[in-house]
């Protein structure tokens, strides 16, 4: 700053606290509640000081002009004034509105605003002098002034200071409507959602219950111990570690069939097309796939390399299977086949990782590890590749449309994650606890923390909190406003 530029903005400062008139010092005194009784004699001695240079800062406001210097100043003042100039040099002028300071407005609110720029000078004034009579005072003066601060209060606003909210605070506790659906070895069962209700399955038995809790459809089966898949229009059910397919439309049984290997898990495409992984005999596994006519119409066996999960799409037949390799460290290859092929036509090798499943959306392969979530197209090009390295992968879901739900336990900070289709993360949300369960259908999500459950829009206000009479078994999302609660003797349809 020039030396013009310095006594042009001195002026300025000196012009202002003149306009700080006795009235509103004494208006801000009684705002701040200070005891004169405790003042001492030498504090009383500074504000004779101060009264004596306010009163000849009208004497020499007069007779300074713009260009003239202040040079007969008494030199019992150059200590106070040289401290105004200390300070001005270190104010950015932004900080000084001369409409504002200049205003008509006479009133307590102005008062209070002077008051408080007026503070915080001082207090950065005695903090950056350490000798003299401001320094004499510094040390009393940093002990009160937070208290003088804490106390202020406004004739026209209360300061409202926001308390944290509760883990509870946010949600909504409120059910439209809630059926509880006696299930005995609930437990046992299998379930998938289905149309507009969920399917289960357990020995030699099945059932479609819709959102409302009523019957639609029960049937028998000739699965003892099912694995249970639901898409479009389709519900599979395969004999765990047993041989037998069936492939049901709603409860009409299209096919009953075995497969020559051991079955250990299956799934089910919603054009129909049934893929297993099996314990192939002389192999480390296989997989076999079925059209919706019953027809084996493609096998593999893995050689050295453990099958982990399988799937297939339902728009173009591609069939994914992932194997462990274990010779170095543990990863997974992802191996591509067209069913009118022999082999894979692309392997696509995730180092480090072990995926425990996968799924497609389309003609998108969706694999989730261990460590981390990719996307896979049907050519066996890699769209996205998200690695988790510092969190613990818990649990994870997928809906039709290929969102994902992913649960971590981020260094012992439980966290819930939301991506796209495309592993693009659109939302997170930090929990209070561990969550054992978790779903998802577009834009809703659901989990649990012990009993209490919760169901909505990711970080919205629409989310509610409703709490279990028992311990969850499992929770599944039926509609935009239903999901259902599995018990180990009942099942629970709650609607919001």
């Amino acid at each position: 700053m020039s030396r013009d530029e310095g006594d042009l903005l001195n002026e300025k400062i000196i012009d202002d606290l003149i306009q700080y008139d006795e009235e509103n010092a004494s208006d801000i005194k009684a705002e701040f509640d200070i005891d004169e009784n405790n003042i001492s004699d030498e504090e009383t001695e500074l504000d004779t000081k101060k009264d004596n240079f306010e009163t000849k800062s009208e004497f020499y406001k007069d007779e300074i002009s713009d260009t003239e210097e202040i040079t007969d100043i008494p030199a019992t003042e150059i200590e106070d004034i040289n401290y105004i100039e200390d300070f001005a040099e270190n104010i950015d002028e932004n900080d000084y509105d001369e409409n504002v300071w200049r205003s008509e407005k006479k009133g307590t609110k102005t008062g209070i605003i002077i008051g408080i720029v007026a503070g915080i000078i001082a207090v950065t004034a005695f903090i950056g002098i350490d000798s003299g009579i401001i320094g004499r005072y510094k040390d009393n003066f940093a002990k009160n002034f937070s208290n003088i601060f804490r106390n202020f209060k406004s004739d026209n606003q209360t300061a409202v200071i926001e308390q944290p909210q509760t883990a509870d605070a946010q949600y909504r506790a409120d059910a439209k409507s809630n059926t509880i659906v006696s299930l005995e070895e609930a437990v046992k069962t299998e379930f998938a959602v289905y149309k507009n209700g969920i399917v289960f399955a357990n020995m030699n038995h099945m059932t479609y219950l819709d959102n409302t809790g009523n019957i639609v459809w029960e049937t028998d089966t000739a699965i003892v111990d099912p694995i249970l898949k639901a898409s479009g229009n389709y519900i599979l059910l395969a004999e765990k570690n047993g041989n037998k397919i069936c492939l049901y439309g709603d409860k009409k049984l299209i096919y009953d069939t075995d497969d020559p290997d051991e079955i250990i898990a299956a799934e089910l495409s919603s054009a129909g097309d049934v893929v297993a992984v099996t314990d192939k005999s002389s192999y480390k596994g296989g997989i076999s796939v079925y059209n919706k006519s019953g027809a084996r119409i493609f096998s593999w066996a893995a050689g050295s390399s453990m099958v982990i999960s399988a799937d297939i799409s339902a728009v173009s037949r591609c069939v994914a299977v992932a194997t462990l390799n274990t010779e170095n460290t543990a990863g997974t290859t992802v191996h591509l086949f067209d069913v009118n092929r022999t082999g894979s036509y692309a392997d696509i090798n995730i180092e480090n990782t072990v995926v425990f499943d996968m799924k497609f959306t389309g003609d998108l392969l969706t694999a989730f590890g261990d460590n981390r979530i990719a996307g896979i197209s049907a050519s066996g090009r890699l769209l996205y590749d998200n690695i988790f390295e510092n969190e613990q992968l818990t649990h994870s879901a997928i809906d039709d449309k290929g969102n994902n739900l992913l649960a971590f336990d981020n260094g012992n900070i439980p966290m819930i994650n939301m991506y796209s289709k495309n592993g693009r993360l659109k939302a997170n949300v930090t929990l209070t606890g561990v969550t054992d369960f978790i779903d998802i259908n577009g834009k809703n999500i659901l989990y649990n923390l012990g009993r209490d459950v919760y169901f909505g829009k990711i970080n919205s206000d629409d989310i509610i909190k409703y709490t279990a009479t028992m311990d969850i078994k499992r929770l599944l999302i039926t509609s935009n406003n239903t999901f259902i609660i599995v018990y180990s003797n009942s099942i629970e349809i709650v609607t919001i």
